[in-house]
This record gives C-alpha cells, structure tokens and sequence, in this order.
C-alpha cells in the first residue's frame, strides 16, 4: 500500500513534466524559427521591412530596435506571468500565453508582408510581454515537483531549449532559402509559429493538470506582487538572493549580446545568409544541450562555486577567441564549447537562486529574474545596434569584458555563497 502510494505521484510528475518538456521544446522552435532571419531581414538591401536606399547605420540601428522590442516585452510580462503563476492555476496561465503568442506570431507575418515597420516592432513587444514567459511558468510548474531535483528538472529544460533552437532555425532557413520562397515572403514562417502555438495550447489543456493556487498568504497578494519595484526591494533583502540576482543578471546580459550579435558578426564577417548561419547555430545549441541537460547533475550534491566562476571566465575567454579567429573550420567549434560554459553556468546560478526562496514564491521569483535580465538586454540591444555601426567586433569583446566584471564581482564574494542559502528566510 506504502509502495503504491509512493510510486503514484512519482508517475505522475514524470508524466507532467514530460508534459512541459514538450510544450517547450515545439514551443522554442516556434520562437526560435527566426532566431536566423533578422540579420538578413534588416541588413539585406532587398529587406521587406526597410527601404532599398537605407543606409548602412539606419539597418544597423533599426536591427538593434527589432533585438531590443521582444525583450521589452519579456521585461513586462516576465514579473506579471511570475507572479500570476504563484497565485492562481498555472496550467491556465500558460495555455493563455501560447494562444496570445500565436496571435502575435501572425500579426508579425502580416507586419512584414504589408511591410509595416512600426506594426512589426509593436507585434515583437506584444510578443514578448506573453511569448517570453514560456520558461517561467515551466520552471515554476517543475520547481514544485517533490520526486524530482531542480537540477534535473531546470536542466532538461533548458536543454530542449536548446535543441529546439537547432530545429528552429534550421526550419526558418529552409522556409526563407531562395529556393522555397524569396525574401520578401519571409512571413511564411511567422504563419507556420502562430498555427503551431495554438496546437500547443490545445496540447496543454488535455496533457497538464491544475496546479492550483500556492499564494495564499496576505502577505503575498498579487497585488501586492505586481507592484514590481516595491516588491524587488522586499525581496531583495534577503542579500544571498541579491548577490545571486545581480551576477546572475549581468551574465546572462553578456550571453544574450552574444546570442543576438553572434550571428551578425559571422552575417558582416563572411557575408553569411540565414541558411549558411545554422551549422554554427547548431553547435551552439548542442553545447548549450550538454551544458544544461548532463553536466548539472554531476553538481547536485557538490558545491558548484567554482565550477560557476570556471564557467563564466570560461565564456569571456571564448568569446574572445571567437573575435580574434578567422578560421571557418575552428569557428563551429567554438560556438559548441561557448553553448558548454554557457548552460553549465546559467543552470548551476537558476538553482541556486531557486534554492534561496520558499515554493509559494518560486514563478515570482523566476519571472522576476528573467525580467531584470531582459531589462538589461534591452538596453545592450540598442547599444549593439549602435556598436554595430563602428564593428560587430567590438560587440562580441564588450560581452567578453561584461562577463569577467561578472566572474570578477562573483569571486569576491564566494564564500557567502558556500553557506546554505536555502536557510535564509
């Protein structure tokens, strides 16, 4: 009877999270399926979006608007989702999020077929304020199980994530390579996401359970919770969760300009096209997939302290390397061991933040994070539209210096971080 009764809520929650694991793998590919496109979409001079006599600074700054709308969106939607998951039904939040997202994905095909720049930009923001809090509402729903460890759980995540973004992309160069369609019929793939999004949210309403409300507490309202700045300092008091946040944050700032610039460095460098962009992208994600999906484990039950700073010098030294190098052979490769260090890094840094706070808060607290980390990216976004016009090299070494002030602040401090922080009120 004992037995039984063990093994049942372990099947389940296997069974759930098997749920969400597919929900956001199609779901990333959806989003990533023009993870490829917005170079060429912005810097060819046969751009739907933009007219043939643009200048090069004009594309340049225009690139760096369209990087920095869909962040802007996350950057309102992440804490509003967060703190909505805490409080009432999760599966409901998130069958939501993937009806407006597909909504949003055909108003951007329709932008771009009726090649409306302001109607584009509009539709990114409305995008991101629902689309980008996908991964929120999934680690929030996972930080919940009791039969599986976050290490696991926050781990696979990010991995079909990451090989999602393999998929995508490779979907959204063939949907744009000259031999299907032209560039000026770079919508297409936006009408393919929009449709997929709404079979997900069918997929969630018949595959995920009622999670229910975790916020019962006065004290933790949603009104309360949607006051984002009084609530961040609240929170915040906790100082092994600032400290976590803060170097948490201004990592992931480096790696978003490295993911969003990347591909338009190889684009200025080798005057790549989108389907020529996919090799590298794939050994990026693949890496990412090794770093969030195996390594974690092996740190559950060890301190990841140094494992964290390893990692994160790790990203600036390859970085860097992928600046200095002209070699196409050597180049893929290194886009693979970035992916590593980066899924390592930004795994290890999630759980130790998700160990600092009780289950009642864990959507708050996640959506909160990803919104701090989206505001930074905004900001990086146009001052890489900007830095694009002197060299898209120079974008990739700022990344590279972010991410040694991260490792630099983050040592300093490592031996508070050595203390169970999940002791902390």
């Amino acid at each position: 009877m004992t037995i039984g009764t063990i093994e049942k809520p372990v099947a389940v929650e296997k069974q759930q999270f098997w749920a969400i694991l597919t929900i956001v793998f199609l779901g990333f590919i959806g989003l990533s399926i023009s993870y490829l496109i917005f170079p060429s979409l912005f810097l060819n001079q046969a751009s739907p979006l933009l007219p043939q006599n643009c200048s090069d600074a004009t594309r340049a700054v225009c690139l760096g608007l369209a990087f920095a709308a869909y962040p802007l969106g996350t950057f309102f939607g992440s804490p509003l989702l967060g703190a909505l998951a805490d409080a009432y039904d999760r599966k409901h939040l998130l069958t939501i999020s993937l009806i407006v997202t597909g909504c949003t994905d055909l108003l951007i095909g329709v932008a771009i077929a009726k090649q409306h720049l302001g109607m584009f930009l509009v539709s990114l923001v409305a995008s991101g304020i629902i689309g980008g809090s996908i991964v929120t509402l999934a680690r929030a729903m996972a930080a919940n199980f009791k039969t599986i460890p976050k290490h696991a759980t926050f781990g696979k995540i990010a991995a079909v994530k990451s090989i999602a973004y393999v998929i995508g992309p490779v979907i959204g160069g063939l949907m744009t390579s000259n031999r299907f369609f032209s560039l000026r019929a770079v919508f297409v793939p936006f009408f393919f996401t929009g449709t997929l999004f709404f079979i997900l949210a069918l997929v969630s309403v018949v595959m995920l359970q009622k999670s229910g409300r975790h916020a019962s507490d006065p004290e933790h309202t949603v009104w309360k919770r949607l006051n984002f700045i009084r609530r961040a300092k609240t929170l915040l008091r906790n100082k092994h969760l600032k400290f976590l946040m803060l170097a948490s944050t201004s990592f992931a700032i480096a790696v978003d300009m490295f993911y969003e610039f990347g591909p338009v460095y190889l684009t200025v460098k080798w005057s790549l096209i989108p389907a020529q962009l996919i090799i590298y992208n794939t050994f990026l994600c693949i890496g990412l997939a090794i770093g969030t999906g195996f390594l974690p484990q092996l740190f559950a039950n060890r301190s990841s302290r140094l494992s964290i700073v390893c990692t994160i010098w790790g990203f600036a030294f390859i970085v860097v390397l992928i600046a200095l190098t002209n070699s196409s052979l050597l180049m893929p490769v290194l886009f693979g061991v970035a992916g590593v260090v980066i899924g390592l890094a930004e795994t290890l840094l999630i759980v130790r933040i998700s160990d600092c706070v009780p289950e009642a808060i864990q959507g708050e607290i996640i959506g909160m994070q990803q919104s701090m980390i989206i505001l930074g990216d905004c900001f990086t976004s146009l001052l890489g539209g900007v830095l694009l016009i002197l060299s898209s090299k120079i974008i990739l070494l700022f990344a590279a210096l972010l991410s040694i002030a991260t490792m630099l602040y983050y040592r300093r401090d490592w031996k508070a971080l050595d203390t169970k922080v999940s002791a902390d009120p």
